[in-house]
């Protein structure tokens, strides 16, 4: 069956696995934004990440502020670090991505030089930028 175990043949692609899936974290109301322009373009959530990219890849830095994290003072015999987790003000929800292998590596040195290796963070600025924040869609069995 093919799928994410195939493997790319041909100059330079042996043993490449392909389009394996991929994680990210959104928050609710971007994933509703994804979706919608998936829906209207015909495009995958994948294909719109491309093109996300894309469209601010020379502008991340500025999207994301300063990602880096500068070790703090000694705490005892350890260096206090912050907590791994990151405060947001709406849920985040799995979305899954089959990028490339060579695509992920693109999206991993992305998020290496721009966010200390967070693709989610990364995916999720160029998304909110290149995805118009409009009028949100009227809730179901509710009138105006």
């Amino acid at each position: 069956m093919p799928g994410s175990t195939d493997t790319i043949g041909g100059t330079g692609g042996e043993g490449v696995r392909a389009g394996g899936s991929v994680v990210v974290y959104l928050s609710v109301s971007l994933r509703s934004r994804l979706r919608e322009r998936a829906a209207s373009t015909g495009r995958s959530h994948t294909q719109l990440v491309f093109d996300a990219l894309n469209a601010t890849h020379t502008r991340l830095g500025g999207l994301l502020g300063s990602f880096t994290e500068q070790p703090g003072p000694a705490d005892g015999i350890f260096l206090a670090q912050r907590s791994g987790r990151r405060r947001h003000t709406e849920d985040r929800v799995q979305v899954s991505i089959r990028p490339h292998p060579a695509n992920l590596a693109v999206i991993d040195e992305l998020a290496a030089r721009h966010t200390t290796g967070n693709r989610s963070a990364l995916i999720s600025a160029a998304l909110d930028e290149f995805l118009p924040a409009g009028t949100p869609a009227p809730l179901k069995g509710v009138t105006p």
